[in-house]
């Protein structure tokens, strides 16, 4: 897509009008994934955008209106997943890109948006996930992909994390071997560095 002769990439277009419609409409949510991943110091690809959001405040009929009149393929039918407790999906037209919501079903999702920073990508200033959040969850989902997200993150960001903190939701989230191991194997990573400088 073109803009005064300036290519604007589609996921930067879509999240530019979601940010805006939730922001405009008073809807708490946070940005995860692969694009908070980028936000917080790792450079790489992703073909989806994946938001937690307050599902209790958004009508479901004026965001669709919305979705439509703003290039995005969506119904009704594809918030369901909100009743269900899982996954909402809809597409933007432009590139075919998913998009992936869910609703705030766990105190952990509850967090994520209490504890959302603000984060820029390509000039839009939006809500995306705590580092200390985003390891867990990256942790959590285990595929090798997640790990070396958590990795990258957590070493740009570490003085962002509570180590305490980190350890607690652990916990509560059932990863606590996980994390102790990513821990160990970013202290040895670190030392490592700092040797052989």
């Amino acid at each position: 897509m073109e803009v005064n002769n300036v290519t604007v990439d589609p996921i930067t277009e879509s999240l530019k009008r979601l940010v805006k419609y939730f922001e405009k409409n008073n809807i708490p949510y946070v940005v995860v994934g692969g694009i908070s991943v980028f936000v917080l110091g790792r450079s790489r690809l992703t073909m989806d955008i994946d938001i937690i959001l307050d599902h209790t405040k958004l009508s479901r009929e004026n965001f669709v209106n919305y979705l439509k009149e703003n290039n995005f393929d969506a119904s009704l039918n594809d918030f369901e997943g909100f009743d269900e407790k899982t996954h909402c999906s809809f597409f933007y037209k432009t590139g075919m890109f998913r998009i992936d919501m869910k609703g705030i079903y766990s105190d952990l999702d509850q967090e994520s948006i209490i504890m959302a920073i603000i984060g820029n990508y390509n000039g839009i200033n939006l809500k995306i996930n705590h580092p200390l959040n985003l390891v867990l969850f990256k942790l959590k989902f285990g595929s090798e992909q997640d790990y070396e997200d958590a990795l990258a993150v957590y070493i740009r960001q570490k003085e962002k994390i509570n180590l305490n903190l980190l350890k607690e939701k652990a916990k509560r989230m059932n990863i606590s071997s996980t994390v102790d191991l990513f821990l160990k194997e970013i202290k040895e990573f670190l030392d490592k560095q700092k040797n052989s400088s």
